[in-house]
């Protein structure tokens, strides 16, 4: 690791606290960690969405990553100095919400967070604090309580750190510990022994200039280990690499999630009696190729991008599996259906495909097979076959305290798929066969067919008739005749959802080549919901911590050996 020129400073002696009363058993365990909290995890919370407050640092070396030992099964870091473009996007998207907007703000804000640990992040901890801070540790399934855990905080002014690790010793947290003081490999260790039952072991250390907090002493002996060469890195390995390759790399934060210490934990308690009398699963096939989880967080022109990737080894998958990663469309048929006014859809591109491997692992059980023949799925005449594998759900609020929808399933024959709502029609009405005055309608529109399907049972839900139709490839069942209506001007006019602004701006941030998507236009959600008597008088504060936030997307799709998603959230 790269050094200043000069020589970092030796360790203040510090002298030990006394004892104080115990805090409050009913804090968490990580609470209990004052230290951690104070030294890092507050600067970690501020990376979420504050993270603007220290935009203006120097440009320190980042240093957390070299020092992560290969042993521990997760690994999060908040880049406090991003590129240029990421600093531009991310402070116009947290300035655009009330508390944060200014970075004065931002600061006040931190300053609150630590002001019960007698520190002020202006003054204490911002003048030293580097570009990155992050978390690490190992899972430990059987007790949460007992995960070993280290956090990072990289520092830009080595003596300013110290003397900030000295007040917290000898301050109020300090005093509920009793403290030892070692050297490691040339570097200085406090570790604190609680002297309160309410507390749990800390230790302390300034590694080559990162603020390390951790669980115990052993676990930043680990840290140098690694920082010093003498350990392997968790960076450094395979399963890390393949993995964080598949998300952006220009972004303010990663995290990542070991996949081997994962499934062994899980394996582990699935091999375990359930408490709930059910039998001990003993292996899951699909499972052992697991590799890793990556997440990353980065700013665009238009809001917030959240990437998730799965890693897996595809050697490991089972056949079925392996296709199903590979065999994956787009579902760009059913957005072309979707009206312009609806506030938000669901689209993917493989029923067919998922039914057909459900239908694999529980059709042979006798009550699957028979409600599956029974709503005309399966069968001589099921519509299974018929299936094109687009489906979508999209629905509009308006101004009823009941949403208007309806459901498209792609088609190869508009024939199968009519008589397939039929059947579900006559299921449906059967239910009401003793309720006078129900019946089915038929009008036609621009040429189609719409079939309704009218109950006084009904009657107490305005706007609510049952309808189905089918065109051109798609089939369409719907919460009225108004709604089929709505989503044949769509395909036949050309003024879908693709036509919307807001949807454009998501769509353009999300991945290009989705299997799935889901999209809620938030604006046009919270205008609706402050229309209804029940949330009318939403408050003024929530009302404007919503205002920013115009829509969000949800996109996913896979390929060979990895599984890959991006929430994204527009925000002006």
């Amino acid at each position: 690791m790269n050094h200043d020129s000069d020589p970092t400073p030796p360790q203040p002696e510090l002298t030990p606290g006394a004892s104080t009363q115990p805090a409050s058993p009913a804090r968490s365990w990580f609470a209990r960690y004052g230290l951690v909290v104070i030294s890092a995890a507050g600067a970690l919370v501020a990376a979420g969405v504050a993270v603007t407050a220290v935009l203006f640092l120097a440009q320190p070396n980042p240093s957390i990553e070299k020092m992560v030992p290969a042993t521990q099964d997760v690994l999060i870091i908040a880049n406090l100095n991003p590129s240029l473009a990421q600093k531009v996007n991310l402070l116009r998207a947290v300035h655009s919400f009330p508390d944060t907007t200014t970075d004065a703000a931002i600061a006040a804000k931190l300053d609150e967070a630590f002001k019960d640990a007698g520190l002020s992040y202006t003054s204490d901890v911002q003048p030293w604090l580097g570009a990155e801070v992050g978390v690490s540790g190992t899972v430990n399934f059987e007790s949460g309580a007992d995960s070993p855990f280290a956090l990072f905080a990289t520092s830009r002014d080595d003596t300013k750190a110290k003397a900030v690790l000295a007040k917290l010793r000898n301050g109020t947290f300090g005093k509920k510990y009793t403290w030892r003081d070692e050297t490691y490999n040339g570097i200085s260790i406090a570790s604190g022994t609680p002297t309160v039952t309410s507390e749990k072991p800390v230790a302390y250390s300034l590694v080559d200039h990162v603020v390390v907090a951790a669980s115990s002493a052993a676990m930043i002996h680990a840290i140098i280990d690694t920082d010093q060469g003498r350990g392997v890195r968790l960076v450094d390995s395979a399963d890390f690499k393949a993995t964080m390759k598949l998300l952006p790399s220009d972004r303010v934060g990663m995290g990542y999630l070991a996949g081997k210490s994962l499934v062994a934990g899980v394996k582990k308690q699935m091999a375990k009696p359930s408490t709930l009398g059910l039998p001990a699963l003993k292996s899951l096939d699909d499972l052992n190729a697991l590799q890793g989880i990556g997440g990353a967080v980065s700013a665009t022109g238009t809001g917030i991008a959240f990437d998730v990737a799965v890693k897996l080894d595809a050697n490991k998958l089972s056949p079925a599996t392996r296709q199903a990663f590979v065999a994956t469309r787009r579902p760009d048929v059913v957005l072309r259906w979707i009206p312009k006014s609806s506030d938000g859809f669901l689209a993917i591109a493989n029923l067919d495909q998922s039914i057909k491997t459900l239908l694999d692992q529980y059709g042979n059980e006798p009550s699957v097979k028979a409600s599956a023949d029974a709503v005309g799925l399966t069968g001589p005449q099921g519509i299974l076959p018929h299936l094109t594998g687009d489906l979508g759900l999209e629905i509009e609020l308006g101004n009823n305290s009941i949403p208007s929808g309806a459901v498209l399933i792609g088609t190869n024959d508009t024939a199968a798929m009519n008589a397939f709502f039929g059947k579900l029609l006559v299921l449906a009405s059967q239910t009401s066969q003793q309720t006078p005055g129900a019946g089915i309608t038929r009008t036609t529109y621009r040429g189609t067919v719409i079939t309704s399907w009218a109950s006084p049972s009904l009657g107490e839900v305005p706007g609510l008739a049952p309808s189905y139709a089918a065109l051109d490839g798609m089939g369409i069942l719907a919460s009225s005749p108004a709604e089929i209506k709505a989503v044949i001007d769509a395909h036949a006019g050309g003024s879908n959802i693709t036509a919307d602004s807001t949807y454009q701006a998501a769509s353009a941030a999300s991945l290009t080549q989705p299997a799935g998507m889901m999209y809620v236009n938030v604006a046009r959600v919270v205008s609706a919901l402050e229309k209804l008597p029940a949330t009318s008088k939403m408050e003024t504060k929530t009302a404007a911590y919503l205002a920013p936030l115009k829509a969000f997307m949800l996109t996913a799709t896979s390929q060979t050996g990895a599984a890959l998603e991006r929430f994204f959230v527009v925000i002006k």
